[in-house]
């Protein structure tokens, strides 16, 4: 029974990551298709993440209340009826209505997912399985903007061929047996929602934020690091190519370790190697064949510091504490996502293309000494 849970919340995983990666592109160019002014398309690109800090603070309690199982199958049905309503009316304000609605499931299904992942596994396998659901939601994710260029974005059958896998979701997430990681009645005195989530896991809250800030900073800004250093826009190109691969490949392997190796010093090893291979990347820069390691490594380390925050989550906190932290952590790595990029990007205007790097290596450096010093909470 428990590996028939995990398989079908695995495959929720991947219908999620497929959708994920297929929505983004399919919007922005049906858009465009029609006319829409380039920072409208942006603003609806926008809408599509902010789903989680407006419904985050209330998941927990929710996922108390309804149940797990419950919610995960409302958010495909809700994802659903979106792309139905966009399949009926070709009304801009109810694609950007659809398209927020549908983020929100989406953002929210990030977390709720992981949360039954993690209730449903044992802890002797958890870093080897949720190390692979990472490299089935990367692989997943890159298989969406493929099928599109097959399809089109242009009528019916693109919306179909969303609206499929959607409804396989809604089917396979009422047919899994109540997930083992439901909440359950807690005492958890005053504290509530992300107050309580920094209160019993703050450092893990933070490593959810760095990681959010190095991989989007990374990936947004090393094609101008690339300009900055003589290449040219595809040797540039290449540079996120390389940190991608990375993400998709090390996860793995990096869950195996922890569950191996052991936890804490995997992740103590992540952290280290996140803060080295940014030390390096400038001194490599002139040297491909150094170069396409150090990136390489980059991101599987800093992808993985990510899939171990989830794993110590599961490993140290059950009920409504599983929740609540999961929730905190995914907001924080949103936020460290959306607000990352800004604050790097001027530090380079500042410094120079070098601010990259240095920026995100000394954040990592800060997040270490927390690392260091972690110790598992008395009560899970």
């Amino acid at each position: 029974m428990r590996l028939w849970r995990v398989a079908g919340v695995l495959a929720l995983i991947a219908i999620e990551a497929f959708l994920y990666g297929y929505t983004y592109p399919y919007f922005s160019l049906a858009l465009e298709k029609i006319g829409l002014a380039n920072w409208l398309i942006g603003l609806n690109a926008s809408l599509a993440g902010a789903g989680i800090f407006i419904v985050g603070p209330f998941l927990p309690n929710a996922i108390n209340r309804i149940g797990l199982k419950t919610i995960v199958a409302g958010q495909f049905l809700l994802s659903l009826l979106s792309f139905v309503a966009i399949l009926m009316t070709e009304d801009v304000i109810v694609w950007f209505i659809a398209r927020f609605v549908m983020g929100t499931c989406f953002s929210t299904l990030w977390t709720t997912t992981e949360i039954w992942l993690n209730g449903v596994v044992s802890d002797r396998h958890r870093g080897r399985i949720i190390g692979a659901s990472g490299t089935l939601y990367a692989t997943c994710q890159f298989l969406g903007p493929v099928v599109l260029g097959q399809v089109g974005v242009v009528g019916a059958v693109p919306i179909w061929t969303a609206i499929i896998p959607l409804a396989v979701g809604v089917a396979l997430a009422t047919a899994i047996p109540s997930a083992v990681g439901d909440a359950e009645e807690e005492d958890l005195g005053d504290l509530k929602g992300l107050k309580l989530a920094w209160a019993l896991a703050g450092s893990i809250i933070l490593m959810g934020f760095f990681a959010g800030v190095g991989e989007t900073a990374l990936q947004s800004l090393l094609p101008l690091y690339g300009l900055a250093h003589g290449l040219d826009d595809a040797q540039s190109s290449y540079l996120v190519a390389i940190f991608s691969l990375g993400e998709a490949v090390l996860v793995a392997v990096l869950g195996w370790l922890a569950d191996r190796w052991g936890r804490n010093a995997t992740l103590q090893l992540c952290t280290l190697l996140a803060v080295a291979t940014m030390l390096a990347l400038p001194l490599t820069m002139g040297m491909p064949l150094a170069r396409a390691p150090v990136l390489f490594l980059a991101g599987g380390v800093i992808s993985g510091l990510y899939t171990l925050g989830v794993i110590l989550i599961g490993q140290d906190y059950q009920g409504t504490r599983l929740a609540t932290v999961s929730t905190g952590f995914a907001m924080a790595y949103a936020a460290g996502s959306i607000i990352g990029s800004t604050p790097v990007g001027a530090l380079i205007d500042l410094v120079g293309p070098e601010g990259l790097p240095l920026s995100i290596a000394a954040g990592f450096g800060l997040l270490g000494a927390g690392v260091f010093m972690r110790k598992r909470p008395a009560t899970a």
